[in-house]
């Protein structure tokens, strides 16, 4: 089991052993809390590779990895659209006002 330290290096190994064996070849991605680290691996039980992150912003590169290798998998050869973001971003609102009790008053 090989780690790369390179997204682009990572990314084309995936890709040259998806293309290499497409019946054999998984990928899988594991979230270690200890660690606060996301492990992905793609293999073909010969070929290993793996990387290890802590960016959130790798979530983009991951998601873009999975949408090239499921259509590599599904033969497609039409573009697949840009999907919206995992997590969407949110605008803080202001503070709500608080509000009045309707029931009756305390004596």
């Amino acid at each position: 089991m090989v780690f790369y330290g390179n997204w682009d290096s990572f990314i084309k190994v995936a890709a040259d052993i998806y293309a290499g064996s497409p019946d054999k070849a998984r990928y899988t991605v594991k979230y270690r809390n200890c660690d606060g680290m996301l492990v992905l691996k793609v293999t073909d039980d010969v070929t290993c590779a793996q990387m290890r992150t802590e960016r959130l912003d790798d979530i983009k590169k991951i998601s873009k990895l999975y949408r090239t290798l499921a259509q590599s998998a599904s033969h497609r050869t039409q573009e697949i659209k840009e999907l919206p973001p995992v997590f969407p971003e949110t605008k803080l609102d202001a503070p709500a006002a608080k509000k009045a009790k309707t029931g009756p008053p305390n004596a």
